[in-house]
């Protein structure tokens, strides 16, 4: 199939502002790019800041629009929604529409907390409640687990490539192909007239993370610095605002239990940080330097390209 000089992308959702750096610097790369997704609130501000890549729709009208810019788009770009990519399949079975859908972390490994329940985790909650046996515990993670595998299955039959945005989703979602998030540079950057009392280290207490974990796991390995948690739930810091808040810090604390499982790779606001020059602690207690080049946005971009142009 012979490369496209020239592409019409339009990326379907956003998490954690990586469609919306993707569609950004897809249009300095010369291609047609946006961002659709309905604005029912814009808890961090992402929304706002990259309002120019954001063709915005309200719940309602939300499915039809993905409709009307699909149909003029060569790649259409899902990220976490395989609903919509359930719909936009049935739709478009016969005209052969490319489709890409993007995982992002949570949205395939789920979330086993009590900070965030999905409608499913609910329904199931009385169950939990009225036994305190574990074959209710059991039942509910089974039949959660395999609901849950079974729509990601099919979703993976019907896109046409599935990329994962860490290594280690890789082999939850077979024959991915792994896309480092990108950081937006124009953004994230080193400040060196920005003169200021830095505190010593910063953590995040997110949705899905165990802070408990996170601290206990320092104070094991005798972490001796004082590291401040931001609990981004209950006070969000405005994209917009984001680099000035990381750079009142020396360094970043990026360890981050998940399921009970501690996450080998670099969160996005761990990249950020580096980004804007902080050192970055990471799971393995390394001290990290410098915004890997992988992770660089037109680096990013053009990789995506290469594996749109393959779909194509």
């Amino acid at each position: 199939m012979r490369q496209r000089d020239f592409m019409r992308i339009i990326h379907i959702w956003d998490q954690a502002g990586v469609a919306y750096i993707l569609a950004k610097y897809q249009r300095l790369l010369g291609h047609e790019a946006a961002v659709i997704k309905a604005i029912d609130q814009d808890k961090y501000g992402i929304d706002t800041f990259y309002k120019k890549y954001l063709r915005n729709a309200n719940a309602q009208d939300f499915l039809d629009k993905c409709f009307e810019e699909a149909k003029l788009s060569d790649i259409v770009h899902i990220h976490s929604r395989i609903d919509v990519l359930f719909k936009l399949r049935e739709r478009f079975l016969i005209s052969g529409k490319k489709i890409i859908l993007h995982y992002h972390g949570t949205d395939i490994r789920g979330i086993n907390n009590s900070k965030v329940q999905t409608p499913l985790q609910l329904s199931f909650a009385s169950i939990m409640r009225r036994s305190k046996k574990s074959l209710a515990m059991k039942f509910w993670k089974s039949y959660y687990y395999s609901k849950k595998m079974k729509l990601h299955n099919e979703a993976w039959k019907i896109a046409n490539t599935v990329v994962v945005s860490t290594p280690d989703l890789l082999h939850l979602a077979p024959n991915s192909i792994f896309l480092p998030n990108p950081v937006d540079t124009d953004h994230f950057k080193v400040d060196l007239n920005l003169p200021r009392q830095q505190k010593n280290g910063l953590t995040m207490d997110t949705e899905v993370t165990d802070i408990k974990k996170t601290l206990h796991y320092c104070k094991k390995n005798k972490i001796d610095f004082a590291i401040d948690v931001y609990d981004r739930t209950k006070k969000p810091v405005m994209y917009e605002d984001m680099p000035d808040f990381l750079k009142a810090y020396k360094v970043y604390v990026d360890i981050r239990y998940v399921n009970g499982k501690i996450l080998k790779n670099f969160s996005k606001t761990a990249l950020e940080a580096l980004a804007c020059g902080l050192e970055v602690l990471d799971y393995q207690l390394k001290y990290r330097k410098g915004l890997p080049p992988e992770h660089e946005p037109m680096k990013v971009s053009s990789q995506l390209l290469d594996i749109y142009r393959k779909a194509l």
